[in-house]
């Protein structure tokens, strides 16, 4: 089916045709039927194959066909798949930062795996330091040729070696400073003790020992304390030291390295407090015993001086201390019983004379 404008143009195209054969009929004799047919299919104007300006091609029957395929192809397709140029474009720019994070991916890993070689070669080469200087260590360089001990008293430089048993001889290394130490503070005397090695063979065992400050009777011995209420000791032997009496710790508790119980060990303070309030006013040395049985009244004794002094407790020591310095001079060889545990504010202390 020809459209509209085709159906123009031939009418038109048809027209001027004819009038064109009217002028040569006028001149020439007019051609058989035949003829003037064959004419005139040869100068007939083919649209589909001639091209005239300024008129716009008309699509022929397989263009048309084409698009009503292609058409019915574009509704045949869902919605959802149809892209339009917006969509393509913007899913090839969500493509390109995927592959940029890839390659940043990649970079990461070759970092990542280059840092993981460079640590391990530093850990090889620390550990190839460390065996090294071990091995170094353990050279008969450093075999222990002098062991001396610094700081002891009561305790013999050969009872303590023997008690860190560490050997002349042996590496200086070989055993730890901590397993020394503890070594030698299993004697109850040694309270601290410290490790000194003069490089390269040589060692210093430097250590500090408790001292005996006063006594516990226990049956026939005697059982020796320092001022932590640690016991040193038990020995027959009777030291020129003060004797506590009215202790209440069990005699079954009473063992060397052992400390007296909490009671004890708090009225023990009470004993220290006095004995420097003592000391301070030159009496400490005339004291033989104490009694901590009460703690309200605390009873000290001077066997030299033969006076039994009843203290009170452990208020207004120096006050006490004072005032008991005064009545030792003033009853100097007098055997009786001296009483500074009353109120000051009403009466002072007194000496009582033994009958």
């Amino acid at each position: 089916m020809k459209s509209k404008k085709n159906e123009e143009l031939d009418f038109l195209y048809l027209d001027d045709e004819h009038q064109n054969t009217k002028e040569k009929s006028t001149v020439t004799k007019k051609p058989k039927k035949k003829q003037t047919k064959s004419k005139d299919k040869k100068d007939k104007f083919d649209f589909n194959n001639e091209i005239v300006i300024g008129v716009t091609k008309l699509p022929s029957q397989k263009e048309k066909s084409n698009k009503k395929k292609k058409n019915s192809k574009s509704k045949n397709t869902p919605i959802h798949k149809i892209k339009t140029k917006e969509q393509q474009k913007g899913a090839d720019f969500k493509s390109a930062p995927r592959k940029k994070q890839k390659i940043n991916k990649q970079k990461q890993q070759s970092k990542k795996s280059k840092i993981v070689k460079a640590i391990l070669k530093w850990i090889f080469l620390f550990c190839a330091l460390i065996a090294s200087f071990i091995f170094f260590m353990m050279s008969p360089l450093f075999n222990l040729v002098e062991i001396k001990v610094i700081g002891n008293e009561k305790i013999t430089q050969d009872t303590i070696i023997s008690l860190s048993k560490v050997q002349i001889g042996e590496n200086i290394y070989r055993t730890s400073s901590k397993k020394i130490q503890n070594r030698i503070k299993e004697n109850s005397y040694i309270e601290n003790v410290n490790i000194k090695r003069n490089l390269p063979n040589k060692m210093e065992i430097i250590v500090k020992e408790r001292k005996t400050t006063y006594l516990l009777e226990y049956a026939n011995s005697f059982v020796y304390l320092n001022n932590q209420g640690y016991i040193l000791e038990i020995s027959e032997e009777k030291l020129e030291l003060p004797i506590i009496e009215g202790y209440t710790t069990n005699q079954e508790e009473l063992k060397v390295s052992k400390r007296l119980n909490q009671e004890d060990l708090t009225r023990l303070e009470t004993v220290l407090k006095i004995m420097d309030s003592a000391n301070a006013n030159g009496i400490g040395n005339l004291i033989t015993r104490f009694n901590i049985s009460n703690k309200q009244e605390y009873k000290l004794l001077m066997e030299n001086e033969k006076k039994q002094i009843y203290l009170g407790d452990a208020s207004n020591l120096s006050t006490k201390m004072l005032y008991l310095k005064a009545v030792l001079e003033d009853s100097k060889g007098l055997e009786g019983e001296i009483f500074i545990n009353g109120d000051f504010n009403k009466e002072k202390a007194f000496f009582r004379q033994k009958e």
